[in-house]
């Protein structure tokens, strides 16, 4: 049963965004790399996520060195994901902070805009 964002805890999250890509992988398909979040706030963790021909698998925890990370707390990373909340913006106020390759940073976002996710999903 689908529900609201708010709803899900951190891991909760993370596994369902890895059925929502992976069920359907063409807006990721072509993009490879590794993307890690260290989340604080409401809720905390370390997830890195894991493009790879068309496939997403989300991990706990830093198992390889990442392209690019973003430390931003619980609350933005919900609005992200929901498209609520711009990176650029995000990145210009402090309300993330990345290091590495910003620019694989930002295609997240352009990745995001193609599956249009909203609630309750």
């Amino acid at each position: 049963m689908a529900k609201a964002i708010r709803d899900y805890s951190l891991p909760e999250l993370m596994e369902r965004i890895e059925e929502i890509f992976n069920a359907n992988p063409e807006p990721i398909k072509g993009f490879n790399g590794v993307v890690q979040y260290d989340v604080h706030g409401e809720e905390t963790g370390t997830y890195q996520h894991f493009f790879k021909d068309g496939t997403l698998t989300i991990k706990e925890g830093v198992e390889a060195a990442p392209d690019v990370s973003m430390a931003l707390s619980y609350d933005n990373f919900k609005k992200f994901v929901l498209g609520k909340q711009s990176g650029a913006v995000a990145l210009l106020t402090g309300k993330v902070k990345a290091k590495g390759d910003i620019a694989k940073g930002m295609k997240i976002e352009t990745i995001l805009r193609r599956y249009n996710i909203k609630e309750p999903f």
